[in-house]
């Protein structure tokens, strides 16, 4: 299993990274035709740049649960950019749930690494698959722009091209997209 299997998202994002108007606009679209099938692609390009099957990022606050058997010397959170640990819950050798009470993280870096407080030592747990879970608020009060312009970008390659092939040309990811993406990628080496 690796880290990005390990993540569950608890609370959704509630904000656009790009409003319907916009997306119209980059597209060039001067009718409302389309106005129902536009949100699918700006869904797709944010669904495509976000979390762990993106780069790592979480374009909008966001909340989610990482799960891990044991606690290794650090943890890292592979999301990012993260703005607050909200728990490290975990099962003690007693198979009680319970709470680490104080830890410590630089929140300097992407990836978010957490340690145990200072001259202390994670806590004991029962030995089973998901004993630790770590509840962590992460994303960008305001997107970058030019994360927002990469899903506009995508957005409009997918309204163009709205097959995966065509009958003589394969369509790729725009250039542009791949550099702005590479930028920002997270928890992993471009």
């Amino acid at each position: 299993m690796n880290e990005w299997s390990r993540l569950a998202l608890v609370t959704a994002a509630t904000t656009e990274v790009v409003t319907l108007e916009e997306a119209k606009q980059q597209c060039r679209i001067f009718h409302t035709d389309e106005d129902g099938q536009i949100p699918l692609y700006i869904n797709a390009a944010v669904a495509f740049i976000e979390g762990p099957n993106g780069i790592g990022a979480a374009l909008r606050p966001q909340t989610w649960r990482l799960s891990l058997d044991h606690f290794p010397c650090e943890i890292t959170i592979p999301l990012g950019p993260v703005t607050e640990v909200s728990s490290i819950g975990y099962t003690d050798s007693a198979g009680l749930p319970a709470t680490v009470a104080s830890w410590r993280a630089d929140f300097d870096t992407q990836p978010l690494r957490i340690w145990p407080a200072r001259d202390t030592a994670w806590p004991s747990i029962v030995c089973e698959s998901g004993a630790v879970k770590v509840v962590f608020k992460c994303g960008y009060q305001a997107v970058p722009a030019d994360l927002k312009a990469a899903v506009l970008l995508l957005t409009a390659h997918f309204y163009e091209h709205r097959e995966a092939v065509g009958e003589v040309e394969f369509y790729e990811l725009p250039l542009a997209v791949q550099s702005i993406l590479d930028r920002h990628r997270v928890g992993r080496f471009a």
